[in-house]
Formats: structure tokens, sequence, C-alpha cells
């Protein structure tokens, strides 16, 4: 049996083998994109409660009148929250890439206890990790949202969203391990279920808290963080189990779990790199934060002074940026499996397969990436019905998700090079090419936007331009990364 599975990513047909590994991380991964946009959602529907549930979620902020925009509050409060998620699911997803693609590697060479220490080694540090996101969402989530917000109910909602999420963490970074431990081996249909059952959880549990249901009263965002906290822990004992009890080929010891400093550094050689790549994002949308807060507060003293700006622009911002999540799944998940499937072949030297799953992947992801840039560009005002915010930010919103997908094509090919860079021990490159696509040209771009032309439009417009320089620039280090690590792989293989 253990033959077996290993033979898959060595002799199944690769587009096949990507298929079919790629579907149930795709399917689990739009579930968790959905329960995103559903905590979105729900919150934004916080004007539909009576006055007494809204006294009960605001005390003393609570003004006759205040359910006209409690919804875009509520939405700017989870925007704001957002870079400090993604910067705990980076280090939690970053070392999980790390811990992939070591297992894959060693699967490949035929070095199964390293494998498995890979496997201990890796849980242990994102166990580590999820402590210090602990103590953040204990003692600086006031301090965070003083700084990011002036409003006192965006800064209530966000300090308790922020303090929940992060301070009970562990159960997403144990669950994106193990997850991780299973799609390494091609086993994707166990993550699947790992996710789904986090994902439901969590999607029927915020109709319960955010609004109330029967005896539990209606929590606002404080019933949004319980329910995705609940749902990771879910996933997280799911997760647990099938690890334990499951037919596997990496069968951890408790020895595994001690930790080793070579396996630590081929860890994090990869899982540093994939970890600084995404943590880009969190830096990204701070600043795209900072710049949309400070054009809305200019238009605010030039422009209609009855318009909350701020609150309309960021929540545009948040909002895209959760729908835009399910069209990337697709993307995501198959490239989650095609570092299986590409980190087993460049451990078995075998380039004409590595070469040819590599030429599926990008043709598939640009494929879905054509079709979400469609959707997003017909549909963009039916997929706004699903939200309760004011006519302006239904505006602002439309406009953001027509503009900046306009850049999805190229943003597609960039994550295939990225995946070639992990599974290749050549993290440092998706690094770079991170920096380049979210900081060092998405920022000025978007500052210089906003200063000089005092358009939101033209802030929109920094997005689909930044990914058009990083492509090119992505393929000139793909090229240099073919020349040097994956040419010399068929000569290697007959010697």
């Amino acid at each position: 049996m253990e033959t077996i599975r290993e033979n898959k990513m060595g002799t199944e047909k690769e587009g096949k083998l990507l298929l079919s590994m790629g579907w149930p991380i795709i399917v689990s991964m739009l579930v968790q994109a959905f329960y995103n946009i559903v905590d979105s959602i729900f919150v934004s529907r916080l004007s539909t409660l009576d006055a007494a549930s809204l006294k009960n979620i605001l005390g003393n902020l609570y003004t006759p009148g205040v359910e006209t925009t409690i919804g875009d509050k509520a939405l700017n409060a989870l925007s704001t929250v957002n870079p400090l998620q993604m910067l705990m699911i980076s280090v939690g997803v970053g070392t999980a890439v790390g811990m992939n693609s070591l297992i894959s590697r060693r699967l490949g060479e035929r070095r199964i206890e390293d494998a498995n220490r890979a496997a201990g080694n890796g849980l242990v540090l994102l166990a580590l990790s999820a402590s210090v996101f602990t103590m953040i969402g204990l003692t600086l989530s006031n301090a965070f949202m003083n700084w990011q917000d002036s409003d006192p109910i965006v800064r209530l909602f966000g300090s308790e969203y922020m303090s929940i999420c992060l301070s009970l963490s562990i159960g997403i970074f144990l669950s994106v391990g193990i997850e991780r431990i299973m799609t390494s081996q091609g086993r994707t249909l166990v993550a699947m279920m790992m996710q789904l059952t986090g994902a439901l959880t969590n999607i029927v549990l915020d109709r319960v808290f955010v609004l109330g249901l029967g005896p539990v009263p209606a929590m606002g965002v404080t019933g949004a963080a319980i329910a995705t906290v609940i749902g990771q822990f879910a996933s997280m004992t799911l997760a647990v189990i099938m690890l334990l009890t499951s037919k596997s080929e990496i069968r951890l010891k408790r020895s595994d779990f001690a930790l080793k400093k070579q396996t630590v550094q081929d860890i994090y050689s990869v899982g540093i790199p994939a970890i600084l790549g995404q943590a880009v994002g969190t830096v990204m949308y701070l600043g795209i934060n900072g710049v949309l807060k400070g054009l809305g507060e200019y238009h605010a003293m030039t422009l209609d002074p009855s318009i909350n700006y701020v609150d309309a622009y960021k929540s545009a911002f948040g909002t895209y940026f959760r729908l835009q999540s399910i069209i990337f799944m697709p993307v995501f998940g198959l490239n989650n499996a095609a570092m299986s499937i590409l980190g087993y072949n460049y451990g078995a030297r075998n380039k004409k397969r590595f070469m040819r799953a590599y030429t599926l992947l990008t043709a598939y992801c640009a494929g879905f990436m054509i079709l979400g840039t469609l959707i997003f560009e017909v549909f963009a005002p039916q997929l706004m019905l699903l939200f309760a915010v004011s006519p302006f930010t239904n505006e602002m919103t439309v406009t953001a998700i027509r503009m900046i997908s306009w850049g999805f094509v190229c943003a597609a090919i960039c994550i295939a090079m990225n995946t070639v860079y992990g599974a290749t021990d050549t993290g440092l490159y998706g690094t770079i090419t991170s920096l380049l696509r979210q900081l060092v040209v998405l920022l000025p771009v978007a500052i210089l936007m906003a200063v000089f032309t005092h358009s939101i439009r033209a802030v929109w417009l920094a997005f689909p331009i930044s990914e058009f320089i990083t492509l090119v620039i992505s393929t000139v280090l793909t090229v240099r990364l073919y020349r040097k690590k994956i040419k010399p792989l068929q000569y290697a293989a007959n010697n």
C-alpha cells in the first residue's frame, strides 16, 4: 500500500494527478473562503437588529440611528484586523509549506524516517508559533485598534474580534500543519474533510452567534470571532484523530517531536521565505488601509461631509479581499497539490514529469483566472447584494472588484512560479517576487496615485500594474532557476 502511494506521484499521468489531488483541496478551500465571506455578510447585517440588541452589543456607544452605518463599521473593523489574521496565517501556512516541501522531497528520496521527523518537528514549530500569537491577542488588541482607527465603534468591534481569534489560534495552526502532512503524501481527500468540518461548523454558528437565534443573544462581531474559533477547533480535532488513526506513510513516534537542528533548518529554508512572502501581504494590507484612510479623510474635508469615506473605502477593500479569495481558491488548491507533485519528482530527479506538471499547472491557473476576471467584471453588482451596506460603500466596492480583477491572470501565473520555487528549495525567489508585487511596486504606486490624483479609482489601478510588473520579473527568475536546478536533472538521473 505504501509503495502504491509513493508511485502515484511518480507514475500517474500529470494532468490526472494534478486534478485528482487538487479538487479536494479546491473544494475545501472554497468552503474556507466562503465562510470568511459569511462572517462579513452576517456582520454587515447588524443593521437588521432591533434597538435592544444593538444596545446590548454596543453598550454606551449606542446612539439612535446607528443602524444606518453599523454594517459599514463592522466591515471596516474586520478589514482593519485582517492584516493580523493574514500575519498569523502566513506563519502557519509558511511553516506548513516548509513541512510539505521537505516531507515530499524525503518521500521521493525514500527517506521515510526523515519524512516522519519533518512532520513531528513541524507540528512542534506550529504550536510554538501559536503561543506567540496568543500573547499578541491577549495584550495588544486594544493598542492595535487605537493605532488603526479613530472611530470608537470600529475600535470596539476590531479589538474584540482580534483578541478572540489570535488568543485561541492553536486550532488553525495545528489543523493546517496536519493538513499539509496529509497533502504531502497525496492524501488530499483527507485534508478536504478537515477543512470542510471547520468551515461548515463556522458557517452554521455564524448565524447563531452574530445575529442571535433562539435563546442565544445577538453578539455581533464578537459572535463571528467565537464561531471562527470553534470551527478551527473542530477542524483541529478531526485532524488529530485522522493523523493518529489512519493508515499513512507518516507514522509519528515520540522521538519525532524532539526538535533537531538540521530538520528545523530544512523546514525553514523553504518555510521562512514562504512566511515572508505571505507576511508581505500583512504590510501591504496595512499600507493600503493607511492610503485609504488618508484619502478618505481628505475627501471628507473636500467633498460631501455627510459621507464617511474612511468606512466606505476600507470596507470596500476588505469586502473585495474576501470575495477575491473565492476566485483564487482553485489556483491555491491546485498549487498546494502541485507542491507535493513537483517536490516529489524533483527529489526523484525526474525532469520530464516535473516540467509537464508545471506546464499543466500554469495553464490550469491561467484558465481559472480568466473565468474569475469575467465573473467579477459581469456580476460585481449582484455579488454586492449579499451585503447590507450603504449605497456609497456598495458603489465603491463594485468599482474595486472590477478594476483590481484586471491583474488576476498575471497573479495566477506568478503563484504557479512561486510553487516551483518552494518545490525546488528556492523559496528566496518567492520572497523577492512577493516583495516586488506587494511592497516595492504596489504600495508606492498606490501612494503616488492617491497623492497626485486624489482618486480612489487610481488607487485600485495600482493593483493590476503591480501584477504585470511582477510577472515580468518572475519570468526572468524562473528561467534562471530552470537553467540552474531543473535542466541538469536529466543528466543527474543518468549518473
